[in-house]
């Protein structure tokens, strides 16, 4: 009897940290008019991976809404570390984690700095339903991009 609590507890235990881990979420905006649009509704205080393809080359965006709701956007490359093919960060609980030294930010960071190792701002502009980008700005850092090798899916 004992035996079959403590087995169905521990496959409980391992259940719930299964289904708890999320993936991931990317999105991938089709250009139009030198423009990529990012909905806001496809955000959320959890990063999303903006991809966009440059002659080839991911370029990749973190996306998220920080703790006082407002939207953030930023390069996913750490300024200190590219052109590692590591430089990218990946979620870890509240924070985003450089993938090469392990630097650590929370969400309310994400384009909040342009200098060190964080991820790197970006002008974009916004409505009241959408963050837009200039796709120029995204092929003029395209070579920062050519080590990367951040996941996009």
């Amino acid at each position: 009897m004992k035996k079959t609590i403590v087995v169905t507890m521990l496959f409980a235990l391992i259940s719930t940290f299964t289904f708890a881990a999320k993936k991931p979420k990317y999105i991938t905006p089709i250009p139009k008019n030198g423009q990529i649009v990012i909905k806001k509704s496809q955000l959320s205080k959890d990063a999303s991976y903006i991809n966009y393809s440059a002659g080839g080359v991911s370029v990749q965006l973190i996306a998220v809404i920080a703790d006082d709701n407002t939207y953030r956007l930023s390069f996913n490359t750490c300024q200190s570390c590219n052109p590692s093919p590591n430089a990218y960060f990946a979620q870890k609980g509240k924070n985003l984690v450089c993938q090469n030294c392990g630097n650590q930010f929370t969400m309310n960071d994400v384009g909040a700095a342009s200098y060190g190792c964080n991820p790197a701002m970006l002008p974009y502009t916004q409505t009241d339903s959408e963050l837009i980008v200039s796709t120029e700005i995204l092929e003029k850092v395209a070579p920062a991009f050519k080590r990367w090798q951040g996941p996009v899916d």
